[in-house]
């Protein structure tokens, strides 16, 4: 294929991305934003999304996070964020320009959706980011699909995240990120979800759930904005033939690292964590992709109790089974990751480990739940993307240091008190 491009990434909504384009380049794709961080959402409306319209000039295949390959095909014409435009624009092998931005701005085919009826009427749902970035989002959607129920759904993520929107209801078609023009052109409305945490300093005090509902200008009131999802029975089957081969009925279940290296902790952390717990009693399960299986059989190599630790990396074939492992534990312990939300939607007990951001910020609308800010001079830093933490930078650490600050015995305490 001509202008293959056999390299992985995973495209998270970062601000800084603005600072590494011309403001010429910028131009030409139709972005004109003065200031990337603005006070409240009202300031981001002024300003269309960083999303761009970007036509093909060569043939290229991608993939997102190494889960699927993309193609973007000659002369057809993509809809992304900027973040991604930046990353695939040229062949990272070759340096052959593979994108030049469109005689089409997106600013001018855009139409928010603020609300408006939407029967027999076509939105289109996007969002640059994580599992806990769409579920923010799903609530929304849920209630709009009762409200509307002529109304048809679209919901364009990456690929990795699929088969989880796949089950929701409220979703009738799921899409590709970049997605083909046709989407945007067909659609009466765009939710469009960039920049409302990574951009907006209110998302520094409130919880990602209220900014979500206010950017739809739904402002739907807190009982409504918990998401749901069931698991895939076939799968929790599948989970549960695992834990009997295991001998293993309670369990906590652990994910020790973030998409993030800034919201990650020290291994160490971990380790003197699940030792107070294992100490107890208490069996662990850690989960996390296939590729991390022995990062985390490192950290079970140095913990006490390595009877009550199980490694169920080997086993997590996709991001459904995690969901049907998650329906089973009695408690899900994680740093701020994709895990605590997916835990909330099917009502499991949640405690978290917070650092960058403040656990209020994600959590305080989930019921059963408990977290520990990490205390520190420069925590919280809501530091967003793959950067890794200024302060570990510094001191020539791996991790964020604010975690190694947490009173490891308060949290014990607090995760029995969740459990009985």
């Amino acid at each position: 294929m001509v202008g293959n491009n056999d390299w992985s990434f995973d495209p998270v909504p970062d601000y800084r991305v603005f600072k590494t384009i011309s403001p010429t380049a910028l131009r030409e794709l139709g972005i004109d934003i003065k200031e990337p961080i603005v006070e409240n959402l009202e300031e981001l409306r002024k300003q269309a999304p960083g999303i761009v319209i970007a036509k093909c000039v060569l043939n290229v295949t991608f993939m997102q996070n190494f889960f699927k390959e993309q193609t973007l095909k000659r002369k057809h014409e993509y809809v992304m964020g900027l973040g991604t435009y930046k990353q695939l624009h040229h062949n990272v092998k070759t340096k052959e320009q593979i994108l030049k931005p469109s005689p089409l701005k997106f600013r001018n085919l855009y139409k928010p959706y603020l609300g408006q009826d939407l029967n027999g009427k076509i939105l289109l749902v996007s969002r640059t980011g994580g599992i806990g970035d769409l579920l923010f989002i799903q609530p929304n959607l849920a209630y709009l699909k009762e409200k509307y129920p002529d109304c048809y759904i679209k919901f364009a993520c990456g690929p990795q995240y699929q088969s989880m929107v796949e089950t929701w209801d409220c979703v009738d078609e799921v899409v590709d990120l970049p997605y083909s023009l046709i989407h945007l052109k067909t659609s009466s409305y765009q939710a469009i979800f960039e920049g409302v945490i990574e951009r907006c300093r209110q998302a520094h005090k409130e919880n990602a759930y209220h900014l979500f509902t206010r950017w739809l200008n739904l402002n739907l009131p807190d009982e409504l904005l918990i998401p749901k999802q069931e698991p895939k029975p076939d799968l929790v089957e599948k989970c549960k033939s695992v834990l009997e081969k295991w001998n293993v009925k309670d369990f906590i279940l652990v994910q020790a690292r973030a998409s993030s290296p800034v919201r990650t902790p020290d291994p160490q952390v971990w380790i003197n964590l699940v030792n107070k717990l294992t100490n107890k009693g208490y069996n662990i399960v850690f989960t996390d992709t296939k590729k991390q299986t022995s990062q985390y059989d490192k950290i079970i190599s140095s913990c006490d109790n390595k009877n009550k630790l199980f490694n169920f990396c080997p086993y997590s074939e996709s991001l459904d089974m995690t969901i049907a492992l998650t329906a089973l534990t009695k408690l899900v312990l994680s740093t701020d990751s994709a895990l605590v939300h997916i835990a909330a939607s099917m009502s499991i007990p949640i405690y978290g480990l917070y650092g960058p951001f403040p656990g209020h910020v994600r959590l305080s609308l989930y019921p059963k739940t408990k977290w520990v800010d990490a205390e520190a001079p420069c925590a919280p830093c809501f530091l967003h993307g793959y950067s890794i933490c200024p302060t570990a930078k510094e001191k020539k650490l791996k991790y964020s240091p604010c975690y190694n600050n947490i009173d490891l015995d308060k949290v014990v305490t607090e995760v029995e008190s969740l459990i009985s």
